[in-house]
């Protein structure tokens, strides 16, 4: 399937550690497939039960209406970049620059 010019957004949820990088590292690989980035809205890494019992952290993720909100906010911030991206008014400017090791 060919990516170049879609966009994407991101929202990763954890109940300890470690969710700031796992953000980064989806989105570092999904720029990196030519993905278009559909602003800082879009990407999102919340804790949900902090220190919670794993067994009842989607009990917490039910509880969380403010996460909740701000993945409805992320998806509508991705539903209002397509026309753009679509359209090819939101790019990546180096996008029409060769790459110097292509895969």
């Amino acid at each position: 399937m060919h990516l170049a010019g879609r966009a994407y957004g991101v929202v990763v949820h954890g109940d300890v550690a470690g969710i700031e990088g796992v953000r980064r590292a989806l989105c570092d690989w999904l720029d990196w497939m030519g993905l278009i980035d559909a602003g800082d809205y879009a990407r999102l890494d919340r804790h949900v039960g902090y220190y919670e019992p794993y067994a009842t952290s989607h009990e917490a993720l039910d509880r969380d209406r403010a996460v909740q909100a701000e993945v409805a906010q992320a998806a509508e911030a991705l539903m209002k970049s397509l026309p753009d991206v679509r359209a090819g008014r939101r790019t990546n400017p180096g996008a029409a620059l060769p790459r110097p090791r292509p895969k």
